[in-house]
């Protein structure tokens, strides 16, 4: 009986861990399915668009499944997700999640930092 609870318990994590690619994969979806034209090259949200880097795995996993079902009270920002996530499978919305909730950067990557002026009207 306390086997059992332990596995119960635990199994939540070995799916989690379970495919030591997820994070890979992840990595590749997050490009293929032009995430980073909206949330940026690294997640770190662009405009009006959020941060998705280091969030929870789980919630990840809920918004991603919210958007594909196309259920409850959205947003505009938010309904923008919907054609991106409702062709996602459980397999790829688990191994985008992995990838940004366990997001390593780079440091060697290059940054596309354009300088900011203080002063004149923005450059227009």
């Amino acid at each position: 009986m306390k086997k059992n609870m332990l596995l119960m318990a635990l199994l939540p994590l070995l799916s989690l861990h379970g495919d030591g690619n997820a994070y890979k994969k992840g990595e590749i979806l997050y490009a293929q399915k032009g995430c980073n034209g909206c949330h940026g090259v690294y997640g770190e949200g662009l405009s009006s668009y959020p941060r998705i880097v280091h969030k929870p795995h789980y919630l990840l996993v809920k918004k991603l499944k919210f958007y594909r079902a196309k259920t409850g009270v959205m947003n505009q920002t938010a309904q923008i997700m919907i054609p991106f996530a409702e062709n996602l499978s459980d397999s790829e919305i688990n191994n985008l999640s992995v990838y940004l909730s366990k997001y390593k950067a780079n440091e060697d990557a290059p940054r596309y930092e354009l300088p900011y002026e203080t002063w004149g009207d923005g450059g227009s």
